[in-house]
């Protein structure tokens, strides 16, 4: 509950700025938590990560700016790595929560948590640099219908 709580409040600035755009993408965010079989942690490349909404907003603009500044002083020592688990992703980009996936197809991963860290890391790293990410991917027996809606909130975004 207490996480809820910090999550909520981190997206209190947010408010001022929602749209219908945004009670699409909460009540898709609320059937992927419903209909979920399970959900399991894997890595995907930064690459194959795609954003559900633009990163638009002004008070997004700021927190990625700081984002990329802390990733840019890392990144030699996190290109060595290559390879971004949960505790580095918490060091470096501190989050209440993981980057949570549904796969679209091979390749190809539609992210609704995290789309700022996303834009963050694929300011600093290019895809050649084969950088991995640690995801929560979740599952479903109808992916299908929940890609459909995921995209419908790509497709009213201008994403695809």
């Amino acid at each position: 509950m207490q996480k809820i709580f910090h999550y909520l409040l981190g997206k209190k600035s947010e408010a001022k700025d929602l749209s219908h755009k945004d009670i699409l993408l909460a009540k898709v965010v609320m059937d992927i938590h419903r209909k979920r079989t399970h959900t399991e942690v894997t890595d995907v490349p930064l690459c194959d990560l795609h954003a559900i909404h633009p990163l638009d907003r002004n008070n997004t603009h700021q927190v990625m700016e700081q984002r990329v500044s802390v990733l840019k002083k890392q990144r030699e020592k996190l290109l060595e790595i290559q390879y971004l688990n949960q505790a580095i992703l918490r060091k470096y980009l501190p989050s209440v929560s993981a980057i949570k996936v549904v796969q679209e197809g091979e390749g190809s991963y539609i992210a609704f948590e995290g789309n700022g860290r996303i834009g963050a890391l694929k300011q600093v790293f290019r895809p050649d640099d084969a950088i991995y990410v640690e995801v929560e991917q979740y599952c479903f027996s109808n992916t299908a219908k929940i890609l459909r809606r995921m995209n419908r909130v790509r497709k009213i975004n201008g994403l695809i």
